[in-house]
């Protein structure tokens, strides 16, 4: 078991767009969210290699359930400590 802790959960946000028109307006054509820091990388490329993982950290508020909800939809072990605010 490889206990990865991450102090500062981050919720990743990468916006897509189709093209880029360097002289014009751009859109957003979808909007990934992904829990991230650095724990949760490095927990996420050892689950993929078969090695056992937790992740641990601080999480909070709606960002914190956000993340919460993406790492079980990844399949990784979690022992987060609730906190009060983002």
């Amino acid at each position: 078991m490889i206990l990865t802790v991450t102090l500062n959960l981050a919720l990743d946000v990468t916006y897509e767009v189709p093209h880029v028109d360097w002289n014009g307006v751009n859109r957003v054509g979808a909007v990934h969210r992904r829990a991230g820091g650095k724990g949760v990388n490095v927990a996420r490329v050892l689950a993929a290699l078969g090695r056992d993982v937790l992740v641990t950290g601080l999480a909070g508020g709606p960002t914190g359930r956000s993340i919460e909800d993406d790492l079980r939809a990844a399949r990784l072990p979690t022992a987060l400590t609730p906190i009060t605010a983002d």
